[in-house]
C-alpha cells in the first residue's frame, strides 16, 4: 500500500467531532471531486473506505441517503451522484445554487472553527490529495479542475499558516508543499497523526543518513588530498636522493623524508607522532615543504644542464 493510500486509510477512521466538522469535511471531498458539476459529482478513489465514508458523512449531513452509485473494484471504484435533484440538494447545504449557472468559490463561513479547518483538509486530501513515500522524498498535493477555488483554497491555506505552491498541470490546478515541515502541519491539523509520525521518522532516518555520506565524503576528499600531498612529497625526496642531496641535509630533515617513504599513506599528524622527539603537525609540516622547496630549486639547474 502506497503513503498516499496508508494516509486516507487513517483520515476515514477519524469521526467528526462535531456535526459542523462533518459538514467541512464532506464539503471539501465535494469540492475535490474528480468531477463537480451541476449535474454530477463524481469521485475516482483506489481507497475503499473513501466510498463508505462519502456515503455515510452525506446521511449525516442532510439527514437522509443520497442516491449514490458505487462502482469499480478493489483496485479503484468510482462514487457518482448523478441525479439533478440529489445533486441540488447536496449542493444547497454548502450553499450554491445548481439550477442555474455556478461559480465555484470557497463559502467560507462554513470554515470559520479550528475544527472545521482541519475537517476541511481531511476532506480535500482524501478526493483530491496524493502524498509521497516521505523515504524518497517530500511531496503532498491537492489536486482540482476548478482556478478559482484554488485560489481562495490556497488563500485559507495561507491564513492557517500553511501557505502551499501553486502550479497549473493540463486541466488541473494543484496546491502543492515540497517541505517535510509544512507536510507534517498539514497532516497534523488533518488529525494524520501516525502518517505524521512515519514521516518525521523517515525524516530523521535521511537526514542521518545524509549526515553519515557528507562525512564520508569529506573524509574520502581529505583522504585523496594527504595521498596527493604525499606522492608529492615522496617526488621530492626521489629527486633528492637522485641529486645526491638528501645525505647533505640535516638530521630532521632526513628524518622527516625517511618517515615520509615509510609510511606513505599516513597524515602529516601521524608522521609528527613518529618523529623523535615528537613535533607538531604544523613543525613537521614545515619540514616536508622545506623538502619540497629543495627539489623544485634542483629543477633550473637540470634544464642548465641540457
Amino acid at each position: 500500500m502506497s503513503f498516499s493510500a496508508e494516509v486516507k486509510n487513517e483520515l476515514c477512521r477519524i469521526q467528526p467531532a462535531k456535526a459542523c466538522c462533518a459538514l467541512a469535511e464532506l464539503y471539501g471531498m465535494v469540492l475535490y471531486a474528480s468531477v463537480l458539476s451541476g449535474q454530477e459529482i463524481r469521485v475516482y478513489t483506489g481507497t475503499p473506505r473513501l466510498s463508505r465514508r462519502i456515503l455515510s458523512l452525506s446521511e449525516a449531513v442532510l439527514g437522509e441517503t443520497l442516491p449514490w452509485e458505487v462502482s469499480g473494484g478493489e483496485g479503484r471504484s468510482s462514487v457518482a451522484l448523478t441525479d439533478r435533484e440529489a445533486v441540488k440538494k447536496l449542493c444547497a447545504r454548502f450553499d450554491y445554487d445548481v439550477s442555474s449557472q455556478v461559480a465555484w468559490h470557497l463559502n467560507g463561513w462554513h470554515l470559520i472553527e479550528d475544527c472545521c479547518r482541519g475537517a476541511f483538509l481531511r476532506g480535500i486530501f482524501l478526493t483530491g490529495g496524493y502524498a509521497a513515500d516521505p523515504e524518497k522524498g517530500y511531496t503532498l498535493e491537492i489536486s482540482g479542475t476548478h482556478a478559482a477555488l484554488t485560489r481562495e483554497v490556497s488563500a485559507l491555506l495561507g491564513e492557517m499558516e500553511l501557505s502551499p505552491g501553486c502550479v497549473r498541470r493540463r486541466d488541473e490546478h494543484v496546491l502543492y508543499y515540497k517541505d517535510a515541515d509544512r507536510i507534517e502541519a498539514f497532516l497534523t491539523r488533518a488529525g494524520a497523526h501516525r502518517a505524521v509520525i512515519r514521516l518525521m521518522e523517515a525524516r530523521v532516518i535521511r537526514e542521518m543518513r545524509n549526515r553519515i555520506n557528507r562525512k564520508v565524503n569529506c573524509e574520502t576528499s581529505n583522504q585523496f588530498r594527504t595521498l596527493d600531498t604525499a606522492g608529492d612529497q615522496l617526488d621530492a625526496i626521489a629527486a633528492l636522493r637522485a641529486a645526491g642531496e638528501l645525505e647533505r641535509l640535516d638530521d630532521t630533515l632526513r628524518e622527516a623524508a625517511r618517515l615520509r617513504e615509510e609510511h606513505p599513506e599516513a597524515t602529516l599528524a601521524e608522521l609528527a607522532a613518529l618523529a623523535e622527539p615528537p613535533v607538531s603537525k604544523s613543525g613537521f609540516n614545515h619540514r616536508m615543504r622545506r623538502l619540497t622547496a629543495l627539489a623544485a630549486e634542483l629543477r633550473p639547474e637540470k634544464k642548465e644542464d641540457r
